[in-house]
């Protein structure tokens, strides 16, 4: 299943399945039999291969990491940072350029999003550093 998929990533990056053994650290033939679904693919051998440059959610999902890892956004989280931040700029008359209540929405979110909810004081204290 996941065998045809590392091939075809492989292929992509312009890789024969001697550097993706030498990157595994195995030989040819165990890549050969990765790729045909003779033998398992393994976390850590994703975790080389992730490391190596391969798209692994590709691998793993038939998807474009890019797509698969935006179905894990919480957009909900996302745009009520950045309400809350163009909240605090209209209520201070701070006008910020898109570049930077960009920076900041992803900063924000990466803060709160594995509580999945805004700290109102990190918040305010992140946006006046920044501002």
């Amino acid at each position: 299943m996941f065998g045809s998929r590392l091939a075809a990533e492989r292929k992509r990056l312009k890789l024969s399945q001697e550097s993706v053994a030498t990157v595994l650290g195995t030989s040819r033939s165990v890549v050969g039999m990765i790729e045909t679904d003779q033998t398992s693919l393994g976390a850590e051998r994703l975790l080389k291969l992730g490391a190596a440059g391969f798209d692994v959610l590709k691998v793993l999902t038939n998807e474009p990491g890019k797509t698969a890892s935006g179905r894990l956004l919480n957009w909900e989280l996302a745009l009520k940072i950045s309400d809350a931040v163009d909240d605090w700029a209209r209520m201070r008359g701070v006008k910020l350029r898109p570049e930077k209540k960009a920076l900041l929405v992803k900063h924000l979110y990466l803060q709160f999003a594995a509580r999945e909810q805004i700290d109102e004081s990190l918040l305010n204290e992140t946006l006046q550093m920044a501002a």
